[in-house]
């Protein structure tokens, strides 16, 4: 042996014995019997026997065993002098309660230097030759750490628990091996930075040198700190695998009794350490408080107390701090390799986020094979064949659809946004997508803002991958609902493609039914949310989680289909009635919806009619009713080819028959209601005109539409899984009608009302309307066949939410007199008065013939200019704006680059909105009062109005943000991720009758 530093790294080339030789063949072996083994007991009685028995049963036994006990209060004292009368230990020391792991080795090894020392816990358990093995690692190392295994349980592999560990600078453990792994022998000794104080082999002269385990490290993490010490001084500290000890782990797991949490004493030691190497103060307390709210969406309030406790106790203890950092050498000899860098928790973090996403696509994928107990036990004349698939279905599924929609997106390169249809342009930016959130009232479009995100924060680029990028992922949705129900993977595989192959087919991306795209993709996902809930047996805060999960997807349908709450509550309430004992379940699904959509009950409550229908429902073109087009998904123009429709739905049709025929008749009864009720019911209330703020609407086919497919692919996939060829033509059928709707889809493109459009709008108009005078456009259009379409635009319209509301508002009623008087060619001489008053600044029109355009030229105060060969602009005369201030004297002054001059008091401000419009006016800042009874002679209708005074300053006038909503949606949302987030210490099983 030497008593010089054992620097080094074992080489990690397989041939270096071929240039080298062996690096310890000069040095001695180890006696034995210069090995003192310390065990420090603390009310260990329940497994203390087990310790006992594992020591005495040593193939080497150290030369002396000393046995510390530190004011134990159960039966250890009694089990210990037991083990000294039979021979098993041979000294045994008492100390107090407050007696440290530490101090307690220093109070056994008393004033005498072993050459070796080695520690052991009462709840690690060493192997036969585990101290036979420490002794030929302690030939290369001055400290030697075994690996430690997980506590044995019956009929299951030996799994790792340890082998060496460091310390981030923020405190964080670094764990060498991941612990959990099934142990196959494949670690090999390493150097590293320290390690648990189990099974630890130290040399006596090593721990002189290094002063023995820090006072200021009282329980936990004092093997790194004594490790790190030893390294900083040159000595080496080399893991050992080949010896191994089975850790309880009581003081972590909390089997230990103790008054305080055992995540505190923990903390507290690694902010310690990591304060004294360094690490700042404000950084480490920042690190507690994410950790605390971390441990707190883990719904662990005991946790959190334990981190904020032990960071106050940390920074109330600076002089131990200090202390610890005195015992580091000046000259750090510490490998830089053993010390991770700062951005280990951020790459560990990335790592487990990974390995959780591809555990799920592996899940999904998954195609199980059928096995024999031959080919388990490896015989070589095993009946049964292993399947192996170079391509699984799920991921032939993956590339197609991404193939389709790539293809298919050759058609929306353009200029402009998407758009069409259902789907109005999407906001400028995310700010803009905010604050349409903020200022409407529909709780979709704070969904719709935050999804944005994943647009790289454009809407713009949001809308154009939600429309090519909903058929996979619906595709996906269907696939993990089928999975959770235990269809193997080909055929969910399969299902799952012609639900994607019905989004296309039946115009939901084609035709901007975003209503549709969304519930086609929530929907599966809602649903296997509830399957969750039914089937869940978990006890606790664990319970939660499932319902927790089904209420966020409740509110994610709901906001773009209202009737779904109803739906879903009512269903909720019956299954609830029925078993008492869930009550809780369905209480954590329903509410959060209720308190969600809490502020826009009202309005729903005003317009009944909007519960059955969509986003946006002010957007859509008067489509006509529904017909027998319905029985072939022909719901929206989704420009492809009626005969895909035609075909697509008569195979889903034939084999959705077969599956039926072998169905019990309870099964066939409510396979046959689940088809014809959403059936007739999406019929009939297509036909039904709905009031919603001012305008009409038709009710949205597409929930009923995805309804039917839903039913006929239900007996498909809980029809007989060993129906043999007819099953697999069946799945092949669905395939090969799945590839026609992608082929289909691929090959048209978009050819519906979504596609890339620019505004109409010449580029003079949208700077009027874009700047701070914040004008209207009133643009009309006359078709051949006489019909007149029209709308309002401004900066705020359209875009997402705009068609929650008549866009021409309590204004409707003039602006369509004035279109009507347009499109007849007898024009009223105030027209440019009235729309100044409006704050329209421009008109366009087209499709008007010589004489309806003549008589707009005729009119004062409008010069008209031609946009193309179609189309005509005429811009009012004057600056309008839409907020005008004036005094006694009615003639309005406009307001035009957003500062409104000193004047005199009785001052109002008239704003260009109804006097219900929830509008504010801030003048430097401070909120305008709001006047009423004001309104212009020239129009009959109440105008917004504030009180100006006499001061100067800039003004801003907007929709008013609904901040409380913003709050309560927050709210809500966190709640459900607390309740849903994994249960900390939730996997850990009671190990009691396991071992």
């Amino acid at each position: 042996m030497t008593e010089e530093p054992q620097r080094g790294v074992i080489d990690d080339d397989l041939w270096s014995w071929i240039e080298h030789e062996d690096p310890v063949a000069d040095v001695p072996e180890v006696d034995p019997s210069s090995v003192v083994a310390v065990m420090v007991t603390h009310n260990a009685a329940e497994w203390l026997p087990r310790q006992l028995l594992s020591v005495a049963m040593l193939s080497t036994r150290p030369g002396r065993i000393v046995v510390v006990d530190t004011g134990s209060t159960d039966e250890t004292p009694e089990l210990v002098a037991r083990a000294l009368d039979e021979g098993v230990i041979d000294d045994f020391l008492r100390a107090d309660a407050t007696t440290t792991f530490g101090g307690a080795v220093h109070a056994a090894l008393a004033d005498t230097e072993p050459e070796w020392i080695w520690l052991l816990h009462d709840d690690s358990a060493p192997h036969r030759d585990a101290l036979a093995h420490l002794l030929e690692g302690a030939r290369q190392a001055d400290v030697v750490v075994p690996k430690l295994l997980q506590p044995k349980r019956r009929n299951y592999p030996e799994t790792l628990c340890e082998v060496g560990q460091a310390i981030t600078p923020g405190g964080l453990r670094v764990p060498m091996v991941e612990a959990g792994d099934v142990d196959q022998g494949q670690t090999e000794p390493r150097d590293v930075l320290g390690a648990s104080t189990a099974g630890l082999l130290i040399r006596g002269g090593t721990w002189r040198e290094v002063g023995g385990l820090a006072p200021e490290v009282e329980r936990h993490r004092d093997g790194v700190d004594f490790g790190w010490r030893a390294n900083a001084l040159g000595f080496r500290v080399l893991t050992w695998p080949a010896a191994s000890l089975h850790h309880r782990r009581v003081g972590h797991t909390g089997e230990r009794p103790s008054k305080q949490h055992p995540h505190l004493d923990d903390r507290l030691a690694a902010l310690r350490i990591a304060g004294a190497r360094g690490a700042s103060g404000f950084g480490l307390a920042a690190a507690s408080v994410f950790r605390a709210l971390g441990f707190l969406l883990g719904k662990s309030p005991s946790f959190a107390a334990a981190e904020m406790r032990a960071l106050g106790r940390y920074q109330r203890s600076s002089s131990l701090t200090r202390s610890l950092k005195d015992r580091f050498p000046t000259e750090d000899m510490t490998p830089s390799d053993l010390l991770p860098n700062r951005w280990w928790p951020v790459r560990n973090a990335a790592d487990k986020v990974g390995h959780g996403l591809s555990e799920r696509y592996r899940n999904l994928t998954d195609v199980s094979a059928d096995t024999s107990i031959d080919e388990l036990t490896g015989d070589d004349f095993a009946g049964g064949q292993i399947r192996r698939r170079v391509f699984s279905p799920v991921t032939a599924l993956v590339v197609v659809l991404l193939i389709a929609a790539f293809i298919a997106g050759r058609t929306l390169l353009g200029a402009g946004p998407v758009s069409g249809g259902g789907m109005l342009p999407a906001p400028s930016s995310l700010g803009a997508a905010w604050q349409a959130y903020l200022t409407g009232e529909a709780p979709w479009l704070g969904l719709a803002a935050f999804a944005s995100l994943g647009g790289l924060g454009s809407p713009g680029w949001f809308a154009f991958l939600a429309v090519l990028l909903t058929p996979l992922l619906a595709g996906l949705a269907a696939l993990a609902l089928l999975r959770r129900v235990g269809l193997a993977a080909g055929p969910a595989a399969a299902v799952s493609a012609v639900w994607a192959g019905a989004t296309i087919l039946l115009g939901l991306v084609t035709a901007g039914d975003v209503s549709g795209m969304v519930l086609s993709v929530a929907g599966p996902l809602l649903a296997r949310a509830v399957l969750a809930v039914v089937r869940s047996e978990a006890s606790g805060a664990e319970r939660l989680r499932a319902p927790a999960g089904a209420g966020f997807w409740l509110i994610v349908v709901a906001s773009v289909w209202p009737a779904a709450l109803l739906f879903v509550t009512i269903a909720g309430v019956a299954w609830g009635a029925r078993h008492r004992h869930r009550v809780v379940d369905v209480v954590v699904g329903v509410l959060p919806a209720w308190i969600f959509f809490a502020p826009w009950l009202p309005t729903l409550a005003r317009y009944p009619g909007r519960l059955l229908t969509g986003v946006d429902p002010l957007a859509w073109p008067d489509f006509p009713p529904a017909s027998y087009a319905l029985v072939v998904g022909r719901i929206l123009p989704s420009g492809l080819p009626v005969w895909a429709n035609v075909a697509f739905f008569a195979v889903l049709g034939v084999v959705a028959l077969f599956a039926v025929a072998g169905l019990r008749y309870r099964q066939w009864l409510w396979t046959l209601v689940g088809i014809a009720a959403p059936l007739v019911l999406g019929t009939l209330l297509s036909r039904l005109t709905l009031e919603v703020d001012g305008g009409t609407a038709r009710a949205l086919l597409s929930p009923w539409a995805l309804l039917v497919v839903a039913a006929l692919l239900a007996p498909v996939v809980f029809a007989e899984r060993d129906a043999g060829r007819k099953r697999r033509a069946a799945l092949l059928a669905l395939v090969l009608a799945a590839l026609l709707a992608f082929g289909a889809w691929g090959w048209v493109g978009f050819a519906g009302p979504v596609r890339s459009t620019t505004s109409v709008l010449p580029g003079y108009v949208r700077d009027v309307m874009f700047s701070p005078r914040d004008t209207r456009a009133l643009a009309v259009e006359l078709s051949p066949d006489g019909t007149v379409d029209w709308n309002v635009v401004d900066a705020r319209q359209p875009r997402w939410g705009s068609a929650e509301r008549n866009p021409a508002g309590s204004f409707a009623g003039q602006f369509t007199t004035l279109v009507h008087a347009i499109a007849s060619g007898s024009v009223p001489d105030d027209l440019a008065e009235r729309l100044r008053l409006m704050g329209v600044s421009h008109v366009w029109l087209r499709g008007f013939d010589d004489d309806q355009r003549a008589a707009m030229d005729n009119l004062e105060g409008l010069v008209g200019a031609a946009a193309d060969d179609r189309s005509v602009v005429w811009t009012v005369s004057g600056l309008v704006s839409r907020v005008t201030y004036a005094a006694e004297d009615p003639e309005p002054v406009p307001v035009t680059d957003g500062h409104l001059p000193e004047g005199d008091d009785g001052r109002y401000l008239v704003v260009a909105e109804p006097a219900e419009s929830d509008w504010v006016a801030t003048l430097n800042g401070r909120d305008l009062e709001r006047t009423s009874g004001f309104s212009w002679a020239a129009l009959d209708t109440e105008m917004l109005t504030f009180d100006a005074g006499a001061e100067a300053g800039e003004l801003v006038v907007e929709p008013a943000p609904r901040d409380g909503r913003f709050v309560l949606h927050l709210l809500v949302m966190l709640g459900l991720a607390l309740l849903a987030a994994p249960t900390l210490g939730a996997a850990t099983a009671a190990r009691r009758g396991q071992e």
